[in-house]
């Protein structure tokens, strides 16, 4: 049989035919697989595309009406929230900074005796308000704008290594992402089931898969807030605050801490109620931008977080915290973009790129 020798130059475009078909199927394949970061040991989970209900038809406005969605590209979400080893690798702080640049804003805004997310914070040291430290802690005193900034750092580090799909980014899932990730086929409250109060914190079904304001006193943190006052927890006494990540049950697409332990930004401004109908990738409102309006929001005027007008008043934030108490996949709040908190935190997402 004789040997056919194609020329050179079809050689090579037989060649780069047989690399593209290999690309594409590794593509293809990597699509259905976890992905690590390498250095920064981010492990993504993959998230295919489809189609389900998002919020709950009870009482809360915020989740309703209930909305058919659909997520029309499948994308990566941490398996993890970031934690303070991976925040501190690549942004090169540590939660104590967050916090003496939280203390030090407070101050300029004449807000030293504000007591907010139960956490007094007229004082001088910033360890006063920091409780869990350790590398495999999930990061918190994050604000929206700073969680931005490490998945933009991340999206450059990694396009330089050429470990970007084309057509992604990194970033902050957004609101519907995120219930979608959070829920991983199930309908219910959690991904556990319907959740049965025994106490405005008691709630069993949380036990195996979440950190909340039921549970967070147990396990010795070492420090954290003393919890004597917070009444109708499932576990009395005891020092509350963020966990090890990873500690609980996963849901199953192996997503850890989707309910508890810090709460989440998400990528869009937040809506007072939910769109109805069907829609499909949705990213939530403009943002609030008169100068009224701005103002207002300084002054925190009639913008509580379950009227109205906050519609667009500050980024969504997702999951619950170490110290909630009725943590649900459909249960979102909003909070001002460039605030830290002791509960604020988030995990990346690898996903298609949007408009801004």
């Amino acid at each position: 049989m004789k040997t056919l020798l194609l020329p050179s130059r079809g050689r090579r475009a037989l060649c780069a035919l047989a690399a593209f078909a290999f690309a594409s199927s590794v593509i293809s394949l990597s699509a259905a697989e976890p992905r690590t970061v390498p250095g920064l040991e981010i492990t993504l989970m993959p998230i295919p595309a489809g189609t389900f209900t998002m919020g709950s038809p009870g009482r809360n406005e915020s989740n309703r009406p209930p909305t058919l969605v659909t997520i029309s590209q499948p994308f990566w979400l941490g398996r993890t929230e970031v934690t303070q080893g991976q925040w501190k690798a690549l942004m090169g702080t540590d939660v104590v900074e967050q916090v003496r640049r939280q203390l030090a804003e407070d101050r300029l805004a004449g807000k030293q005796l504000s007591r907010r997310d139960g956490v007094d914070r007229n004082v001088s040291d910033p360890n006063q308000l920091v409780y869990n430290t350790a590398d495999d802690a999930p990061m918190y005193w994050v604000s929206w704008e700073e969680a931005v900034a490490f998945c933009r750092r991340l999206t450059e580090r990694e396009r330089a290594e050429g470990r970007v799909p084309a057509g992604y980014e990194y970033r902050l899932p957004t609101d519907a992402e995120w219930e979608y990730a959070a829920r991983a086929g199930t309908t219910t409250a959690t991904f556990a089931g319907e959740m049965e109060f025994n106490g405005k914190a008691n709630a069993p079904e949380l036990d195996s898969i979440a950190w909340y304001m039921g549970n967070s006193n147990e396990g010795d943190l070492g420090k954290g807030m003393n919890t004597p006052a917070w009444k109708e927890k499932r576990y009395p006494g005891g020092i509350a605050g963020p966990h090890t990540v990873a500690t609980k049950r996963p849901n199953a697409w192996g997503l850890y801490d989707m309910l508890g332990n810090v709460w989440e930004w998400c990528a869009d401004w937040y809506s007072y109620k939910l769109p109805g109908g069907s829609v499909s990738d949705p990213t939530g409102p403009a943002a609030r931008n008169t100068v009224q309006e701005a103002a207002n929001l300084a002054a925190g005027a009639n913008l509580t977080r379950s009227s109205a007008n906050s519609t667009g008043a500050g980024r969504v934030i997702r999951g619950g915290g170490w110290h909630a108490a009725g943590v649900q996949a459909a249960s979102r709040i909003w909070q001002k973009p460039d605030q830290r908190e002791s509960t604020l935190g988030f995990r990346v997402a690898l996903a298609p790129q949007i408009s801004r």
